[in-house]
């Protein structure tokens, strides 16, 4: 397996942690791909044809430790908003396991749901 930590930034300033972790048979390629890359799912697609084809992403938040807040440039403390998620292949191989970590007033995400097709879970807390 491939753990890597990036710090992703918009307009400069550190906007996102990841910490993903990638199945052993997919780290190489991963491994090759330059830390400034913008898409670690575009590259392995374009060199070995990998799709990463299905997502289950959790959504909620979390108070920043000592390192995420140094990584980030916040107070300890401070609340993020995490995104976990697990990414599969068509045939259901698990490609990698994420836990994105969102400054507060960088990103916002929606979902839309309707009468025919409604794939958000509400779950309580940890």
């Amino acid at each position: 397996m491939l753990y890597v930590l990036r710090v992703r930034g918009l307009d400069g300033q550190p906007a996102l942690l990841e910490r993903t972790v990638y199945a052993s048979w997919i780290a190489d390629a991963v491994e090759r791909i330059e830390p400034d890359c913008e898409s670690v799912t575009q590259r392995p697609l374009d060199e070995v044809g990998l799709v990463f084809a299905h997502g289950e992403h959790v959504i909620d938040t979390l108070a920043a430790g000592t390192r995420d807040a140094e990584l980030l440039g916040i107070r300890r403390g401070t609340p993020l908003l995490r995104v976990r998620r697990v990414t599969t292949t068509h045939a259901g191989r698990p490609v990698e396991w994420s836990d994105d970590r969102y400054r507060p007033g960088t990103v916002t995400f929606r979902i839309h749901n309707s009468i025919g097709a409604n794939p958000l879970v509400r779950q309580p807390g940890e």
